[in-house]
């Protein structure tokens, strides 16, 4: 009953009649005082003689008293509540602590477990990086596991033709190439053991960044009596210029090193390509050893690496990499890439990687084919090659195909490959052919 009393009554109203009827006149004083001031005597009291009876008897019935250091068990501690232990730190300990607590990224980390891979994963192919020699002017070089397989075995097909499928060259102190790219298929016809076939080698294109020597549109050469060799070499975004140029020179170099074995006549060798093929063709053909430095590929001296050339044919090929267009002084385009920036900034590497630049009175006899609606190279790059050719008073032949575009076919029909046939038949002379009563 008192404590249900005690629930209605107000304790403050309670005290000030006990303190009224002691201190008469001190009672309307203690009236104005705040709560807060009247409980401060009691709470001093209270912590002292760890007793809060007192206290809790003028505090509203849902404050709880807590204070640090309870002798309380952990059991009377009301629920929520976390009674700190030991000594307080004061603000200014604090602040000091937090200044000289170290950055975020120099915490300890808290090493957690690895969760397992959710798949199998098939194991990534490894590229492993070739020394580069101290004359080259080319990137190191990578090695294209996929590429690098060993040399085939030949066979002939129905047409009589023997094939010998990658065979490799790079190097010339070891015989092993450098890189997956570099080799070369080679096609014989059938029965030439006698030797003297003239060698007809094919650049592939149609770009520095793209194509295969396993594409080869002058195959069909083979049944007319010359060998054809249809090389590799590292592209643009493997390595930039004259890493191509060496290659195709260290490729020559090592089938005309072994003339005796494919029965070829090293003095009669024509280059042909289409694109960047016709590119580096002309490159071959015009090009010095010293105009352009070597690279890790081509380490012998100048006369073994330098292969002779009697014949030069590029198709739709760039001869002068500064005059191409605004399209390809970008960084992304392929002559762009090709040496190693956009051809503004990279103007004396285009320069140098341009064919126009190397014409010479010596140079071989060149034929170059244009399609009169290319729209990937102008025609005017031939026109003015030819011309360029002319005054040197190199011979050269110019054939503008009218209403053909890019990449003339060079098949045995068209148009573009009775021209070739034409043309090497009048510099290299005819090959050994089953209608022509010559016996290998």
């Amino acid at each position: 009953m008192v404590w249900r009393a005690w629930g209605r009554i107000e304790g403050y109203t309670l005290f000030m009649a006990i303190l009224s009827a002691f201190i008469p006149n001190a009672a309307a004083p203690w009236r104005q005082l705040p709560r807060s001031v009247l409980a401060l005597p009691l709470l001093i009291c209270s912590v002292a003689s760890a007793d809060t009876s007192a206290l809790e008897m003028i505090l509203p019935p849902h404050v709880v008293v807590v204070w640090r250091e309870d002798p309380r068990p952990a059991a009377d501690t009301p629920a929520g509540v976390e009674v700190p232990q030991g000594r307080r730190i004061s603000r200014r300990a604090q602040r000091r602590t937090t200044r000289r607590r170290p950055p975020l990224d120099e915490m300890p980390n808290e090493s957690v477990p690895a969760r397992p891979p959710l798949r199998s994963a098939s194991p990534a192919t490894e590229f492993f990086p070739s020394p580069a020699s101290s004359q080259s002017t080319a990137p190191p070089m990578q090695a294209d596991s996929a590429l690098a397989s060993p040399a085939r075995s030949a066979g002939a097909d129905a047409t009589g033709v023997t094939t010998h499928r990658d065979q490799p060259y790079g190097h010339l102190a070891t015989g092993r190439p450098q890189h997956g790219r570099q080799r070369f298929d080679l096609y014989l016809p059938s029965g030439c053991n006698a030797g003297g076939m003239p060698l007809v080698v094919w650049i592939h294109g149609d770009s520095w960044r793209d194509g295969s020597k396993a594409d080869c549109p002058i195959a069909w050469l083979a049944s007319e009596g010359y060998a054809v060799a249809s090389i590799g070499y590292r592209l643009s975004d493997t390595a930039v210029f004259p890493a191509q140029l060496d290659d195709c020179r260290a490729a020559i170099a090592e089938i005309e090193r072994n003339f005796e074995v494919w029965g070829i006549d090293p003095k009669r060798v024509a280059v042909v390509g289409s694109g960047a093929g016709g590119h580096l063709a002309a490159l071959v053909g015009l090009t010095s050893q010293t105009a352009i430095a070597r690279s890790s590929t081509t380490d012998a001296d100048d006369d073994t690496v330098r292969p002779r050339v009697a014949a030069v044919c590029a198709v739709a090929a760039p001869s002068s990499l500064t005059t191409l267009g605004p399209a390809q002084d970008r960084a992304g385009s392929a002559a762009s890439r090709l040496v190693g920036g956009p051809l503004p900034e990279f103007r004396e590497a285009a320069q140098q990687a341009s064919p126009v630049t190397h014409i010479s009175a010596d140079d071989p006899p060149v034929l170059l084919l244009h399609g009169g609606d290319d729209i990937v190279v102008p025609v005017q790059q031939s026109v003015e090659f030819a011309a360029a050719l002319k005054t040197a008073g190199v011979d050269s032949t110019l054939v503008v195909l009218p209403t053909i575009g890019h990449k003339p076919s060079l098949d045995r029909g068209a148009a573009g490959g009775q021209a070739l046939l034409s043309f090497l038949d009048r510099v290299l002379g005819p090959g050994i052919r089953p209608d022509s009563g010559q016996n290998p």
